[in-house]
């Protein structure tokens, strides 16, 4: 009995002492004078953005290509030396007007040119020869046919005389025939080695006056300068382009931008609508004369539009925007593109039906980037919403 009072006096005092421990760390968590309570901000609740509805509606649909061009002309031929040499340097600049036969660019030529100097006074000493051969091949014969008149006169006038003097002067007659024969013949010779010495320096002379010729690089017809290449100094190989040219009077557009997907919709003939960066104000229209893989295409540039603007003054180089028109339909259903949802291949749309939506399976025709043709699935004045 003793002992248990005692126990129960021993679990007591414990309790006692707990609680009043656990009264003191209370008391410190109390706040203190010049302290800041801080009181944590809610979170707020979501609230969920709702989504857009769009309507169906009937419209027409205009399915186009847009492109960056760029004016070029369509007389246009890129220019190289027919032999290889030292670029000497251009003569002009790019953007430059020239005219047909002008010196665009050179070739260093060395000494070519005292060469050629000195083949064309060869030249002249060679023809000079000739000349003064044939004149003395018509002298000498000139002499040697009055001495042949002279001894068939005689002959003529010595018929009454003896036989040896007939016979001496028949031998002088035929001496003279066959000395005009020989000295014809002789001067012939002369001349026709003289000749030859003649042919020869002509030949000398062309090729070298060709040669330097090539290391000149003249223009073919009146243009304007697309580009030059290489620099002076430089090595340039023969017939590789050194430099463009371009006839300002027939221009075209040129383009290399469609996509994959946009280049199996063109097709030659196309109506192109043209927006000069220069003119942006003014509309020309166009017509599209090629269209080509990047593979085979001129230069890479696979389309190519032209037109007729003579009113305009248009700089070879300037960009310009095409509109090409792939497909034109009027008055047919249309979805706003933003209404499209999509996974994988199928596409759908979530048509509202009173406070809640269904999907529905839809089947696209032509767009033109912000609307699209509805061929099936939907009906006019539904509501869709937005994705």
């Amino acid at each position: 009995m003793i002992r248990d009072r005692i126990g129960y006096a021993k679990q007591k005092a414990t309790l006692l002492a707990f609680c009043m421990l656990l009264a003191a760390l209370l008391a410190g968590c109390e706040q203190l004078p010049g302290d800041v309570l801080v009181t944590p901000t809610p979170i707020p609740t979501p609230v969920p953005i709702p989504k857009a509805v769009h309507r169906i509606e009937r419209g027409d649909i205009v399915d186009s290509v847009t492109l960056l061009g760029l004016i070029d002309s369509l007389q246009r031929v890129n220019l190289s030396f027919r032999i290889g040499g030292r670029l000497n340097g251009f003569l002009v600049e790019p953007g430059e007007m020239v005219e047909a036969g002008q010196v665009l660019a050179e070739l260093d030529v060395g000494f070519l040119p005292h060469e050629l100097a000195k083949a064309e006074k060869q030249l002249e000493n060679a023809q000079l020869r000739v000349q003064a051969a044939q004149g003395a091949k018509a002298l000498g014969l000139a002499e040697a046919q009055a001495i042949l008149d002279r001894e068939r006169l005689a002959l003529e006038q010595g018929r009454s005389g003896s036989d040896s003097d007939i016979a001496r002067m028949e031998l002088a007659v035929a001496g003279a025939e066959t000395k005009l024969a020989l000295l014809a013949d002789q001067h012939d010779r002369e001349i026709t080695l003289y000749q030859a010495e003649a042919e020869l320096r002509a030949i000398e002379v062309t090729l070298l006056r060709d040669r330097i010729g090539q290391a000149l690089l003249l223009a073919p017809f009146d243009g304007v300068v697309r580009y030059t290449d290489w620099e002076t100094g430089q090595l340039v190989p023969e017939y590789t382009p050194v430099m463009g040219l371009a006839a300002p009077d027939a221009l075209e557009i040129r383009s290399s931008g469609p996509s994959e997907e946009a280049l199996p919709k063109l097709r030659i003939g196309q109506a192109v609508t043209i927006r000069l960066s220069d003119y942006p104000q003014r509309e020309v229209s166009g017509q599209l004369v090629q269209v080509s893989t990047p593979s085979g295409a001129d230069e890479g540039l696979p389309v190519r539009v032209e037109f007729t603007a003579p009113d305009l003054a248009l700089d070879i180089g300037a960009l310009a925007d095409l509109v090409i028109v792939v497909e034109r339909k009027e008055d047919i259903l249309t979805i706003p593109n933003v209404a499209i949802h999509s996974y994988f291949n199928r596409r759908y749309a979530l048509v509202k039906e009173g406070e809640s939506t269904v999907e529905v399976d839809i089947t696209l025709g032509v767009t033109d980037g912000e609307r699209t043709e509805v061929l099936s699935g939907l009906e006019e004045n539904e509501q869709v919403f937005e994705r």
